[in-house]
């Protein structure tokens, strides 16, 4: 059975469940806020450094951009956080910003068990939770507060970045659709608005291209492309699509143009809004990481071709989906599909036409209400 009278919305209705079910929940999300607004207070407290300084502390990556997602088993989220100072990075040298934050972080009896260097960053690793990573950088200008110097420990010198504005770039393309089809489903059935409302197709499609990435990647995390190339591509090829299925047709046939035009070479992807900051340096060191990514171009738009052509049964449909994006994202979708018609029901808010079996909340000639635990997913 059918909940909207076009194949096309229910097949995104299912693809926005799946996101939703690969994106972190709430209890993860809290654990994260909280530990992000403990560091936050204890760089305030400090008495020597930071005390001078003028500085603010947001995050960046996924969480900015809203494009967040679980990651596979054994794996922990990644939360990045930018510590912005407010100083002329001319009168200090990377290394100093670096260790005044390191300082900091090892005065703490509990951060310094947690602490791991990295390049650019600190890590803070909650076992078993989540690691966060914490980015110091000084202002470019005194004029942009967009655009940040960062320490690069490997170089011995300022790299440039920019993740306020990249993150305002893609939220940006993102909203430049103030309607989604399924917005506009729910609407013309009559029926209350869902978890579509609090993301855009793009950012919809960002996930679950992401998801994709995981399960192709399951067995060679070393080459799985990063999420910031992934969403950067998205950012780029998006077609202002309504719907999720239409916005990751749009962008993966983008991405493989790309690659085909690139022909033999490499493709270079830079920042945005700051063309000095690459994405792709870390492919320069290690071509199969290039490699990888056309297979895995290659694959994702194998299986989406097939779902393109609509001539598969909902059954087709659905193997093709669990193929791409894993089984447990798929069931879990079905059951987000199942427990809000439930709710629907037990409200006596949703009706199912006799003849057709639609489900809408309109009552109108034809209708009858829904009889309980009816809903089975696609499979009715």
């Amino acid at each position: 059975m059918l909940i909207f009278k076009e194949k096309n919305t229910q097949l995104d209705d299912l693809l926005d469940k799946m996101a939703e079910s690969i994106q972190l929940n709430r209890t993860r999300k809290e654990k994260m806020e909280e530990a992000y607004a403990a560091v936050c207070n204890w760089l305030k407290d400090d008495d020597e450094f930071f005390k001078d300084v003028d500085f603010e502390v947001y995050p960046q990556g996924s969480v900015k951009t809203g494009t967040t997602i679980r990651p596979n088993i054994g794996d922990e989220f990644d939360l990045d956080i930018v510590v912005h100072l407010q100083l002329d990075w001319q009168k200090h040298t990377p290394s100093y910003i670096y260790n005044q934050l390191k300082r900091r972080l090892m005065a703490s009896g509990t951060y310094a068990e947690m602490i791991e260097l990295k390049n650019r960053c600190i890590r803070l690793n909650y076992a078993g939770e989540f690691h966060m990573d914490i980015l110091p950088g000084c202002q470019r200008t005194y004029s942009d507060e967009d655009r940040i110097l960062v320490p690069d420990r490997a170089l011995g010198k300022w790299t440039p970045s920019s993740p306020r504005a990249y993150a305002k770039w893609f939220i940006d393309r993102a909203n430049s659709i103030e309607t989604s089809l399924l917005e506009k489903a729910y609407s013309l059935e009559d029926l209350p608005p869902d978890s579509f409302m609090d993301k855009k197709p793009l950012q919809r499609a960002v996930q679950l291209i992401k998801k994709a990435r995981d399960v192709f990647f399951d067995d060679d995390e070393d080459y799985a492309p990063s999420s910031i190339i992934l969403t950067t591509l998205a950012g780029h090829y998006y077609q202002n699509d309504d719907s999720i299925f239409g916005a990751i047709s749009g962008i993966m046939t983008g991405i493989s143009q790309l690659i085909t035009s690139s022909k033999d070479s490499q493709f270079k992807l830079y920042n945005p809004v700051d063309i000095t900051e690459e994405f792709t340096d870390k492919w320069n060191n290690d071509k199969k990481h290039y490699t990888q990514f056309k297979l895995f171009v290659n694959h994702f738009n194998s299986v989406w071709s097939e779902l393109q052509t609509g001539r598969l049964t909902i059954l087709q449909e659905d193997e093709l989906i669990k193929s791409l994006f894993g089984d447990a994202a798929y069931d879990k979708a079905i059951r987000l599909q199942a427990e809000l018609v439930e709710k629907y029901r037990a409200n006596q808010k949703l009706l199912m036409e006799k003849k057709t079996g639609i489900l809408t909340s309109a009552s109108v000639a034809g209708t009858i209400p829904v009889p309980k635990n009816t809903f089975d997913g696609r499979k009715i």
